[in-house]
């Protein structure tokens, strides 16, 4: 089998691979494949190489703050550099090389060394990356991207999306090119959702989203829960101000609500506004940053999940984020905005209950309903876990990766 190079531009705080990019590397390893990930460690602070159970990372070690896209910009160029000279390097040991590199801000390097090497390159999108930036960056910029990506699509042998509107905006870029929409529209990105899971083989675009391996959230563990004095609400990820996801909103809400409390976990320059917050309030919990190995015992032992985001964004708006899918596979309830394609998504299957954005006192009542009502509350938990053990986990999407690469494999013969 082949050696598969993973080039990404982050790590965890714990300086490993985040949930969903080890996912795919231990699928690849379990398919046969060797696995390398190169990763800018942005802290520094990491040994140079690490072996995993799915293979080894090798870390850029060049300090970088995460919420900090000028100097990211100026430095993401030595990164790639640096990918390319590695991969330059492991090429003159092995020639059956795949690279796979993940998401927008990695595509440059990748068609280039792609192209210098005559190597098949697998494109891993996880995110609308100019509907992500924009609004933190100029409406050029964002277009550019935009683009940009469009662009550089021609140049992939396979290509991963995650959610259902990410696949459907990629579809008509592939189709449309630098003429296509800067998003999908939500029919699209409903139909995408609707689509059999046969659609999504033997093709060079595939889904592959955040769902969870089903192992790591025992149902045993969920059956077995023992739910505390207080109605639980967690949020865990990235705590930054653009695009909003409700949290200071959602503090200020629960402040004094009896018998409710609110943990957050993550990082993002978010952290310093509410470690004050959480010395005022009795019922708000900072819980600082969560290795991803405890963000399973942390949702199943949790009464509700928030996904409060901010519609306004295009991104937001039409996302399908990991903590929707580590809901489902806790068995817990999700709280999040009727504006969202999430919220219609929970609306519809009956595991949650939603909100108009920033109507907070609608947030309050939803609130109070799930914690006066803890039978509907477990039902909503239920059917949340069943749909992530039919059709929303790991397994589904470790057939369509295999396909996936058996497509690009196929290609690269064929057009050697």
């Amino acid at each position: 089998m082949s050696l598969v190079i993973m080039v990404r531009t982050r790590l965890t705080t714990g300086g490993i691979a985040e949930p969903v990019v080890a996912d795919t590397a231990k699928s690849l390893a379990k398919l046969g494949h060797r696995v390398i990930l190169l990763a800018w460690d942005r802290t520094g602070k990491f040994e140079t190489t690490t072996t995993t159970e799915w293979g080894t990372i090798w870390r850029y070690q060049e300090k970088c703050k995460l919420n900090d896209p000028f100097v990211f910009a100026i430095k993401l160029p030595g990164f790639l550099w640096w990918s390319t000279w590695q991969i330059l390097a492991f090429h003159k040991l092995e020639r059956d090389i795949i690279l796979h590199y993940h998401d927008l801000d990695t595509l440059p390097g990748g068609v280039f060394t792609s192209k210098i090497l005559e190597r098949p390159l697998v494109y891993d999108c996880h995110e609308n990356y100019p509907g992500l930036v924009k609004g933190a960056v100029s409406k050029t910029i964002a277009n550019g991207l935009h683009m940009l990506e469009a662009m550089l699509l021609k140049s992939c042998t396979g290509i991963i999306s995650a959610g259902p509107a990410n696949y459907a905006r990629i579809k008509n870029m592939l189709e449309s090119g630098i003429k296509a929409p800067f998003a999908a529209t939500e029919e699209e990105a409903t139909a995408v959702m609707n689509m059999a899971h046969r659609d999504f083989m033997n093709s060079k675009l595939t889904r592959i989203g955040n769902v969870k391996r089903l192992e790591t959230y025992p149902l045993k563990k969920i059956e077995n829960r023992k739910r505390g004095e207080n109605f639980r609400i967690l949020y865990i990820g990235v705590l930054e101000k653009h695009p909003s996801r409700g949290i200071i909103e959602t503090a200020l809400t629960v402040n004094k609500m009896k018998g409710v409390q609110f943990d957050i976990g993550g990082f993002g320059t978010m952290v310093p506004a509410l470690m004050r917050i959480e010395g005022k309030m009795d019922n708000v919990n900072y819980m600082g940053s969560i290795h991803p190995d405890n963000v399973p015992l942390q949702t199943i032992e949790c009464d509700a999940v928030l996904m409060a985001l901010d519609p306004s964004n295009i991104n937001n708006r039409l996302s399908a984020p990991n903590k929707l899918f580590e809901a489902m596979a806790a068995g817990v309830p999700i709280i999040t905005c009727k504006e969202l394609l999430m919220g219609q998504f929970v609306e519809r299957e009956g595991i949650g209950v939603t909100f108009e954005w920033g109507q907070w006192d609608r947030l309050k009542a939803a609130i109070m309903k799930m914690m006066f009502d803890p039978q509907k509350c477990a039902e909503m938990g239920k059917r949340a876990r069943k749909l992530a053990e039919k059709t929303h986990n790991w397994e589904h999407c470790e057939e369509r990766l295999e396909s996936l690469y058996q497509f690009v494999k196929k290609t690269n013969l064929e057009g050697a």
